[in-house]
């Protein structure tokens, strides 16, 4: 049990895109051509950036907690645990919201220079992701909260010094967590990591160790909260996708569409706000970032203020009365629709009454290895381990038609499984067109010569070498 685990902050990929040419599926995969740069000024690329960028504000505002902050539950008296990098607590943003520290490494990387290491000072942070996870959790200041503002942190840092984290230190974490929930009324844990290797089903086999000291948590009615991961693909990464942990992908906080970086599965429990959320990091200072390592925390923290809405309520019945009557994040390459956070409902008592026992949802945690603000890639390898992998998501951005009956098609390779695309099919109305990856980069511009001109719309889908098809993609209109 020595896998190694990843943190699950992802930041946009901007790469320059390639320019290759396909014929009509008759012709079969058409062959590629030579690579173009994209537009340049003064030696540098030129993108396009959002003008839209939402603070910690913006995504609480998004799942609506001050529908129960105003009725005065702030997650008073719960406590959320950080299993993380470990958290700055002498950061202004989170000046009361100390319940306690640890630390379980396998390389002596506690500030002890040991393994072990309980009490003050046990979680000083390795990394600033652990500190921006606490501030989603419980952080608070004049001009912004997060969601539970009235709850405590219990952090322990697993992660060793070069930045790796070892699968034995999260059981530790986890085994310790269950033995001091009663003492600090720990009510969820945050798990904004994972591996490298996704599921698309449930994987409990994978790490029985870790999967049997998460299901004694959950009985003891601890929830226990993880990512979904960021490698833009269908799935989800161990530990969300063991069967009870509620899995969270990422959406935006200006509307309820997957973010295109964030894993998703049948199986995902919720989506909640992870683009651009600021947040605290160590220094008393503030960051934006992006992953389903943001997201996770919204979700998280919503059970320590829910707690402190209806103390008696299980984890369970908060997980189906958070989904009863819930918004619906869409995921377009997927078509997948899961319930995005929100407190309106819950605050109106507009939830379900169902209070029969169920299976909670299976969850899946990926890691991505976007180009910054990651932890380096899991690097080991294990005979026991069968690693399920399936393709990505890709992203048709647009379908250009000029006089001449070419089209070019704009789009973007998953990050994660291109390589076992055989090729791609481009579907639109009248026909199907056929063309192969273009190696390197990620976002290419792909031409297809006679194309239909009747055709008004179009999609795009990978294929595999035993022909098995992954996700689609949104439909895009033909521009002509």
């Amino acid at each position: 049990m020595k896998k190694l685990i990843a943190i699950l902050a992802s930041t946009s990929l901007l790469l320059i895109p390639s320019i290759a040419y396909a014929k009509n599926n008759k012709d079969k995969p058409s062959k590629t051509y030579k690579n173009i740069p994209l537009q340049m000024k003064s030696g540098n690329v030129v993108y396009r950036m959002s003008d839209i960028v939402p603070s910690l504000g913006g995504s609480t505002q998004r799942v609506n907690n001050n529908a129960l902050i105003n009725l005065g539950y702030t997650g008073q008296g719960a406590t959320v645990a950080v299993i993380d990098t470990g958290v700055d607590f002498t950061h202004s943003f989170l000046s009361n919201a100390k319940a306690g520290e640890a630390c379980f490494t396998m390389n002596g990387s506690c500030p002890n220079n040991s393994n072990i290491m309980l009490g003050d000072g046990a979680a000083r942070p390795v990394h600033w992701h652990g500190t921006h996870v606490a501030g989603i959790i419980a952080g608070s200041n004049s001009t912004m909260n997060g969601i539970a503002p009235g709850a405590k942190i219990f952090a322990i840092n697993i992660f060793e010094k070069d930045g790796n984290a070892y699968e034995q230190s999260i059981y530790n974490a986890l085994e310790y967590i269950n033995s001091v929930r009663v003492k600090y009324n720990i009510v969820s844990v945050n798990l904004s990591l994972g591996t490298t290797k996704m599921w698309t089903t449930t994987c409990d086999d994978v790490s029985p160790e870790i999967t049997q000291v998460i299901k004694l948590l959950i009985q003891n009615n601890v929830a226990v909260v993880a990512a979904t991961g960021n490698s833009y693909s269908y799935g989800m990464a161990n530990p969300a996708c063991i069967s009870g942990v509620v899995s969270v992908a990422a959406s935006y906080s200006t509307n309820d569409n997957v973010t295109e970086f964030s894993n998703i599965s049948n199986y995902t429990t919720f989506a909640a706000p992870g683009y651009l959320i600021n947040s605290s990091v160590p220094g008393n200072a503030y960051k934006q970032s992006s992953g389903t390592s943001m997201s996770t925390p919204h979700v998280a923290g919503a059970f320590a203020l829910y707690k402190s809405f209806k103390p008696d309520l299980s984890a369970i019945s908060m997980v189906l009365n958070l989904k009863a009557n819930c918004p619906k994040a869409y995921d377009a390459p997927t078509k997948i629709s899961v319930c995005r956070l929100d407190f309106t409902y819950i605050a109106t008592g507009e939830t379900s009454n169902n209070t029969t026992t169920t299976t909670s949802v299976p969850v899946t945690t990926t890691i991505v290895q976007p180009p910054t603000d990651t932890l380096p890639p899991d690097t080991t390898t294990s005979t026991t381990i069968v690693w399920r992998t399936t393709l990505g998501k890709p992203r048709l951005n647009s379908v250009i038609l000029y006089r001449n009956n070419t089209a070019v098609v704009n789009y973007i390779d998953p990050v994660y499984g291109k390589s076992a695309i055989s090729y791609y099919v481009l579907a639109c109305n009248n026909e199907t067109y056929n063309f192969a990856p273009v190696s390197g980069s990620t976002s290419h511009a792909q031409y297809i010569e006679s194309f239909n001109s009747l055709n008004t719309q179009c999609s795009l889908y990978p294929v595999d070498a035993n022909n098995n098809v992954g996700p689609q993609t949104q439909f895009v209109y033909v521009s002509k």
